[in-house]
């Protein structure tokens, strides 16, 4: 299989790899944490949110594997729910990177409006693990928390769309 990757000065990434098209911007704070914005070619009208965040913390680590834990966005009061979608070792053991993903895909459309009308507010898009009775996220994380810069978000979603159909998707572009 071929994955075609376009970098830009800005940092955004979007990868092909198949039968999904995803879309990456590398955090501000851990440079390494990215925020990924997934297209699957079944159905390119509906967009999927990944996050990542490497840990030197703990060896407990892996055992979050599968599990649901809690997150804020954008430092609102309201807790989310990011599934642990994969655990795998860096750097010789010494590390973990983790994968969380929102537990659904969104309308493209509406999500893309939404996000950046928020963003627009305070110019940040964060997310931050947050406590609960079953978890803590200073039992787990060095670092629990990132954000992004996302003002290029609709034309590279715009990009990513028509890698994901071969055509314009005129509601984002107007």
């Amino acid at each position: 299989m071929t994955t075609l990757t376009f970098a830009s000065e800005d940092e955004w990434n979007i990868h092909d790899f198949g039968s999904y098209i995803v879309t990456s911007v590398p955090g501000e704070i851990s440079h390494g944490d990215k925020m990924r914005f997934v297209l699957e070619k079944k159905d390119c009208n509906k967009i999927g949110v990944m996050f990542s965040f490497l840990t030197y913390k703990n060896s407990k680590v892996p055992e979050l594997q599968g599990r649901k834990v809690p997150i804020k966005i954008n430092g609102s009061d309201t807790l989310n729910i990011a599934d642990v979608l994969l655990v795998k070792p860096a750097f010789s053991n010494m590390a973990f990177f983790v994968m969380f993903a929102a537990p659904e895909y969104y309308p493209l459309n509406k999500f893309t409006e939404g996000i950046m009308k928020d963003y627009k507010k305070d110019k940040v898009f964060s997310i931050m693990l947050a406590k609960s009775d079953d978890f803590d996220p200073e039992e787990y994380f060095d670092l629990f928390y990132n954000n992004w810069k996302i003002d290029k978000l609709p034309e590279k979603i715009t990009e990513a769309y028509q890698m994901c159909t071969g055509k314009p998707n005129k509601i984002l572009q107007g």
